[in-house]
């Protein structure tokens, strides 16, 4: 084979031709590569600058439409304000003319003047006894379970103004109480003779249908005494030796009200109140010579002093010494009033941390509770603030939730189910234009409050108060897992149902926890059976969305609330496979499904329902036409199965004739106040 003849060698001449030739080709194709890009861009931005049109376009349009149906519907609405204001002022009129018929002292809280005169009253009163001191404490009280009544009631409808007043007067009072009890204690230890009973024994008790005071004087200091009972109190204490042979004072003091309900930032609340638990030192005592008696009176002597328990010996910094033993802890035995609910499970003992701001589970002993007598006991090596407490969210989420008519078509009444997330627990309110009824659960603890009209926030403050906590609040969504809305769009959403409450049948979604904090979402389907007497009682409620049939009378629809912009039905029912995907707010999507779906209310919304159901119906059947019996109606019928969006702009506001305002204002207050949306 013959040899493969040499590449002749390029010269330098050739390879920076080659070289040249490379870098126009680079250049070439990056001017390319530029141009093919800017071309893309420039492409880019047409589109989104034609999209940016479209959308603005479809704004416009959609908030036209929206403008028009408030428009019509704004004076129907304002009308029903209108009613609902007379009725207010009608009830507060009855209500100033029972208080005044009562000649009671005490004043509106929401009167500022008025409190403020009260107070200033209240501190020129001179108190005989502890008695006396216990009866203006008792007052206080009362206007303490006032303000978180009215702070309650203004958090859920966002009144920041009314919320502070409440607070600041809440924050004045307590010390006002404090100082008067402890002014009356340190004269009672300071005149223990006035005190003393035929044996020596000293103990004086007083109380109130809210507040409960007993003082115990160690004048024995005998090692074998083990218990300390305040029997007109029902409170009793097993006290350890320590004590027993300690020259103290044990202070007992029981009140109805949980004063640290608001500023607990753990999930516990008290249940029964809170019991105070103090141990005091004692003045110098008095001497008695030829008929007189001696008695030091100075600064310290007018004030009680605390003790720490374990009490540190003279000298120490209580602060930071540490007992050489472990302390013996305290029994404590008290009968909580009737009214409160002891489930028999996840209860607590717990002192009030006031460094930290919550209730502190350190140091205690599990709770046993007497059957249904109400009596506790626990164990404490703590002492000042104690209550038995549970979990404030045990409750929360709820499991499910309805609304139904009562009272027949014309029946002015609706009521309302509630699952909470205890199984054991759930409740049945009936609301009426008078305000809300609690029908169920038929508990002994709830018979003073069952069956008796309250405005939604009193009724759901005094089940709080009695361990049932349905009102659900922003500190609550970690603990309970809850997918909370947006306030104002879940008071919107609250008032629309309200609009539904005595004509259909209205139930949670499963999907409403999943669609963000700017959706609600709900199901509802219309009672069209009155003449048979209607499918309103529980049993019917459970089966037509059980089934949630697509049509007929027993229709069930997904109503949804975007934001503040409007209500829509959509396809989200229960039975669907997965939680369904909105289109986002101004995409091609929203135009294309969403869009004319969005209504500015309830009738907006159903009118266009309507419409809809008949150009559909007449597209269907359109030998009917033909057939009219006058040729205007035909062309009536033919321009509106043409024009359905123009049926649509026609909103009816008739189904607002027959709406009862109160029932629909206290039908949205309590759907709110339970927060049936966030939970």
């Amino acid at each position: 084979m013959a040899p493969k003849p040499k590449k002749a060698k390029k010269t330098k001449q050739q390879l920076e031709e080659e070289r040249k030739q490379a870098e126009e080709a680079a250049r070439l194709a990056e001017e390319e590569r530029l141009r093919l890009e800017a071309e893309e861009q420039a492409r880019k931005a047409a589109e989104e600058e034609k999209r940016q049109e479209l959308i603005q376009l479809q704004t416009e349009r959609e908030d036209a439409r929206l403008a028009s149906e408030r428009q019509q519907l704004e004076p129907t609405f304002a009308d029903l304000e209108n009613r609902c204001a007379q009725e207010r002022g009608l009830q507060q009129q009855a209500e100033d003319w029972e208080r005044y018929l009562s000649c009671t002292p005490l004043p509106d809280v929401r009167d500022a003047a008025g409190v403020h005169a009260y107070f200033a009253e209240a501190a020129t009163r001179q108190h005989k006894d502890i008695a006396s001191v216990l009866h203006t404490c008792q007052e206080h009280y009362t206007l303490i379970r006032q303000c978180q009544q009215v702070h309650l009631a203004a958090l859920q409808k966002g009144d920041t103004d009314l919320q502070q007043h409440c607070q600041k007067c809440v924050q004045q009072w307590q010390p006002v109480m404090e100082d008067a009890i402890d002014a009356h204690t340190a004269s009672i230890l300071q005149n223990p003779e006035e005190y003393q009973d035929e044996s020596g024994g000293m103990q004086v008790c007083s109380q109130t249908s809210m507040l409960k005071y007993g003082l115990w004087v160690n004048t024995s200091k005998n090692p074998r005494l083990k218990t300390v009972d305040f029997p007109k109190l029902g409170i009793s204490l097993e006290i350890p030796k320590l004590i027993a042979l300690a020259s103290v004072a044990l202070r007992v003091q029981w009140r109805e009200c949980d004063e640290h309900l608001e500023q607990c930032t753990t999930d516990f609340m008290a249940v029964g109140g809170v019991l105070h638990l103090d141990i005091l030192s004692l003045p110098v005592p008095s001497n008695k010579a030829n008929g007189w008696t001696l008695r030091p009176v100075t600064h310290d002597s007018l004030v009680i002093h605390r003790l720490a328990y374990p009490t540190p010996p003279a000298g120490a910094d209580p602060e930071i010494w540490v007992p050489e033993e472990e302390p013996q802890p305290i029994g404590i035995s008290i009968s909580l009033p009737q009214g409160s609910i002891l489930p028999s499970t996840n209860l607590q003992a717990a002192f009030w941390d006031q460094k930290h701001s919550l209730w502190s589970t350190a140091d205690m002993s599990s709770v046993t509770v007497s059957g249904d007598s109400g009596a506790v006991a626990f164990q404490s090596k703590a002492i000042g603030c104690l209550a038995v407490v549970q979990k404030r969210t045990g409750l929360l989420p709820y499991q499910e939730w309805h609304v139904r008519p009562a009272g027949g078509q014309s029946g002015a009444q609706a009521m309302v189910g509630l699952q909470t997330g205890n199984p054991d627990i759930s409740l049945t309110f009936k609301v009426t234009k008078e305000g809300t009824e609690l029908v169920e659960p038929r508990l002994p603890r709830l018979a003073g409050i069952r069956g008796r009209s309250f405005a939604a926030s009193v009724l759901l403050f005094e089940l709080m108060q009695r361990g049932l906590y349905l009102t659900p609040q922003a500190r609550d969504a970690g603990p309970a897992d809850l997918a909370l809305k947006e306030a104002n769009v879940a008071t919107a959403m609250c008032e629309d149902m309200a609009l539904l409450g005595s004509t259909h049948l209205i139930k949670h979604s499963r999907w409403n926890r999943h669609l963000g904090a700017q959706v609600c979402l709900c199901r509802i389907s219309q009672v069209n059976d009155w003449e048979e007497g209607g499918r309103i009682e529980v049993r019917h409620v459970d089966r037509i969305f059980s089934k949630e049939q697509a049509s007929g009378p027993h229709q069930v629809l997904a109503l949804m609330r975007r934001g503040l912009k409007g209500v829509a039905l959509t396809d989200a029912l229960d039975s669907t496979a997965s939680c369904p995907v909105l289109p986002q707010y101004g995409s091609p999507e929203y135009d294309n499904t969403f869009s004319d779906r969005l209504h500015a209310s309830i009738p907006a919304l159903l009118s266009a329902s309507a419409a809809q159901d008949t150009h559909e119906a007449a597209e269907t059947v359109p030998a009917i036409l033909e057939e009219s019996s006058t040729a205007d109606a035909a062309a009536n019928a033919v321009s509106t199965a043409e024009d359905p969006a123009a049926a649509a702009a026609i909103v009816d506001s008739t189904m607002l004739d027959d709406v009862e305002p109160m029932l629909m204002r206290n039908l949205a207050e309590l759907l709110d106040g339970l927060g049936v949306f966030s939970c």
